[in-house]
């Protein structure tokens, strides 16, 4: 091969790799993340709400399969970043007939629920047999008529966050409803 090709077969390479990693680098990271969630579940997805846990983990809310109040499903995902963007790992769903779910990932433990507009709460309290109580955070979807609500522990807290009390409470910390664990939670 001619050295004239050589360089010409360097440059288009070059070009190839240049174009390859500015595309990467102007996309933002929700986009790449909710293209990831695309590409694993085919109907309509949408995206609610992305929690980084480092530079190179996150957990990813989003409906699937239309809205929830028709049938749809809220799910989270965990997704983990490489060299070529962002990978699903694993996730679970929630449906309308559940109030909470859980999963224990690598590293930590998720509890996921969802709350109706229509009861009016203040904050999500997670109490655990030890007594230790943590407060959920509570995402808003206007496009829905839930409020979807989270909190995330480290691995090591995972049997005492899935086996805990859920209590929605008012402003004046009276409790409004218990949010009773499902007889197939925990999902490991």
């Amino acid at each position: 091969m001619s050295k004239k090709w050589k360089i010409i077969l360097g440059l288009v390479a070059v070009l190839f790799v240049g174009g390859y990693v500015m595309t990467n680098i102007i996309k933002d990271e929700a986009q790449k993340i909710e293209e990831e969630v695309n590409r694993v579940y085919s109907d309509s997805v949408t995206l609610i709400h992305i929690e980084k846990m480092d530079q190179n983990k996150a957990l990813v809310f989003y409906e699937w399969g239309g809205m929830w109040e028709r049938g749809g499903k809220l799910a989270v995902a965990q997704l983990k970043k490489n060299l070529l963007g962002w990978t699903f790992e694993s996730s679970l769903s929630i449906s309308a007939r559940e109030e909470r779910r859980s999963l224990a990932f690598n590293e930590y433990a998720v509890i996921v629920g969802l709350a109706l507009h229509s009861i009016d709460f203040h904050e999500i309290k997670i109490e655990t047999a030890d007594g230790e109580i943590h407060t959920a955070t509570i995402i808003e979807n206007e496009d829905s008529r839930g409020r979807y609500w989270f909190y995330i522990a480290s691995e090591e807290e995972s049997e005492e966050i899935f086996n805990a009390s859920v209590y929605m409470m008012t402003k004046d910390g009276e409790v409004i409803e218990e949010i009773e664990k499902p007889d197939n939670d925990p999902l490991y």
